[in-house]
């Protein structure tokens, strides 16, 4: 949830909370004072007929002057003095409805031990109808209030905070290899633009440490490959000679294995490095199904030479836009493995479909765990060429352009599913 919608879905509900705790006192006050003003009638009409009994000593007729319903009775015995105002509905048999009242009950004596009990009645249905007319009113005005300043609170917010979601925008659009510096808002508002500068130091910073750490990777690389050239190439002219004895044969061959594998590593490490830092920018549609073609081509003679049976079962281009070169990395150490891992007389299954990319190969039973294949330099058999980091090449590949990819092992066959597009657009479709 945005942080414009949560305040304002908070501003919403406590505004809620406070207008309608609001309107109930409001309508209890105003309920409250028109009934002062009816007891207060009640009382006034109540103490008029007591001075009236007490001076005439009879009964007077003030209905007709009140217009009120008015009950006296006269009792010839004392009574204690009550008074009590209530609220209380009579029927109607006219308009076959309960009419509400309000009424007061009064007794009290006058002359000697005589008593008297006067109620007055009341009726209220216009205050009712008052009050639920004014009930509506605030209803309306409260509401219209709420929606007001929900919409003022909402636009005022979201001006105030157009700074920091256009700084957000644009920080999240930077790249690292681009040497354009943030042209973030301006802003008088302190914190955002405090985060602005934070943005600033954070991204220049990201910068150098980049263009460093990338200098360094080049210039590792470039030194690296430099000496071990030569000494790949006087090991050759070594093993040339026809001087050597056995052992010194051996330690030579040793030693041109180690280089030759120090230089794979180097070259390994280095796309690594490359696809992490994201060099390769060009991107055009690619068919994994003709680079899946190709790539058996490459391996033909030695298929022919381990008597290994090739089935294809394709389906679909399996177009996918992404670098070339990061394709025919990604299908060859994939290929590389299921023939490398092979055994003699075995057997490379590859199905092409518009989802999946799946190669089956037969193999030995794997050694290590599952998980760490996909790990740099962790290697599934003792090769001494092998240097771990052809699966981990690949897993860097996928990832980086949305893919996923999944091992699996069962009765010596060896299963990698390469899932480039999903069911439905969704990552989650499997």
């Amino acid at each position: 949830m945005k942080l414009l919608t949560k305040s304002t879905f908070y501003f919403l509900l406590l505004s809620i909370l406070v207008m309608f705790a609001g309107a109930v006192l409001l309508y209890l006050t105003i309920k409250k004072v028109i009934y002062r003003q009816i007891d207060e009638s009640l009382i006034t009409e109540k103490t008029i007929i007591e001075d009236q009994i007490r001076q005439t000593d009879t009964i007077p007729d003030f209905e007709g002057t009140f217009g009120h319903q008015i009950e006296v009775k006269l009792l010839n015995y004392h009574i204690d003095k009550v008074q009590a105002i209530k609220d209380t509905d009579i029927y109607d048999s006219k308009s076959d409805s309960f009419i509400p009242f309000r009424y007061i009950f009064s007794s009290g004596n006058y002359v000697g031990k005589k008593g008297f009990i006067i109620t007055i009645f009341q009726i209220i249905s216009e205050k009712n109808e008052l009050l639920h007319d004014i009930e509506v009113y605030m209803f309306s005005l409260f509401f219209s209030l709420l929606l007001i300043s929900i919409l003022i609170n909402y636009l005022i917010a979201r001006r105030l905070w157009r700074p920091f979601y256009d700084s957000v925008k644009i920080a999240g659009r930077f790249d690292i290899q681009s040497d354009k510096p943030l042209d973030l808002p301006e802003t008088d508002i302190k914190e955002f633009d405090q985060l602005n500068r934070v943005f600033d130091n954070m991204t220049s910073k990201m910068r150098n440490d980049y263009l460093n750490l990338k200098e360094f990777s080049e210039n590792a690389s470039h030194e690296i490959q430099t000496p071990l050239a030569v000494i790949r190439s006087k090991t050759d002219l070594l093993m040339q000679q026809k001087n050597l004895n056995k052992d010194s044969l051996s330690l030579i061959k040793s030693i041109n294995e180690s280089t030759t594998k120090l230089f794979k590593l180097n070259q390994g490490l280095l796309l690594i490095s490359k696809i992490e830092n994201q060099v390769f920018h060009e991107k055009k549609m690619v068919s994994l199904k003709q680079i899946t073609i190709k790539g058996l081509e490459n391996y033909k003679e030695i298929l022919q030479l381990k008597r290994i049976k090739v089935e294809m079962d394709v389906s679909d281009e399996a177009l996918v836009e992404m670098n070339e070169v990061l394709a025919e990395i990604m299908i060859s150490n994939l290929l590389s493995n299921a023939v490398r891992f092979n055994i003699d007389g075995g057997f490379i299954k590859c199905h092409i479909d518009k989802i999946f990319l799946i190669m089956k190969n037969a193999g030995l039973p794997l050694t290590i765990n599952p998980d760490d294949l996909f790990k740099r330099f962790h290697k599934s058999s003792n090769n001494p060429q092998s240097v771990g980091l052809g699966l981990s090449i690949v897993k860097e590949i996928t990832e980086s352009y949305g893919m996923k990819i999944f091992y699996s092992c069962h009765n010596d066959i060896h299963e990698i599913k390469l899932q480039y597009h999903y069911k439905g657009n969704s990552p989650w479709a499997f």
